[in-house]
């Protein structure tokens, strides 16, 4: 029971997580999103929902670039999302006819010298 309590705190602290809008460029964002218990599907919609948010109260529409999502170390339905985004006009003709970009899916795999 005396491990509980703190075990529980230290999950609280490390519960939810989220980096906000970070410009990286022109019209161009990013947020990082650590979510403990829904796991990478809920990372993924509460990164797109933060994004959404910013880019309507800046009167724009949000156009997604990039992202990543992965397990956190824990498990146990911790998960991490991050994108890459971009808040245009809605006449703009990129937000109109959106082209999503694959991301590279390749692991590459260096291994030292076997002895």
């Amino acid at each position: 029971m005396k491990l509980l309590l703190p075990l529980s705190c230290a999950l609280a602290l490390i519960g939810c997580a989220n980096s906000g809008a970070l410009s990286i460029g022109k019209d161009t964002y990013m947020t990082t999103v650590r979510v403990a218990w829904s796991g990478i599907t809920g990372a993924k919609s509460e990164a797109v929902s933060t994004a959404i948010a910013d880019c309507e109260s800046k009167g724009k529409g949000m156009l997604l670039g990039d992202l990543r999502s992965s397990e956190c170390m824990l498990r146990g339905g911790c998960a991490e999302a991050q994108i890459v985004y971009s808040c245009l006009d809605k006449d703009d003709p990129r937000y109109n006819e959106p082209h999503m970009q694959k991301g590279p899916n390749t692991v590459i795999q260096i291994q030292g010298p076997s002895y």
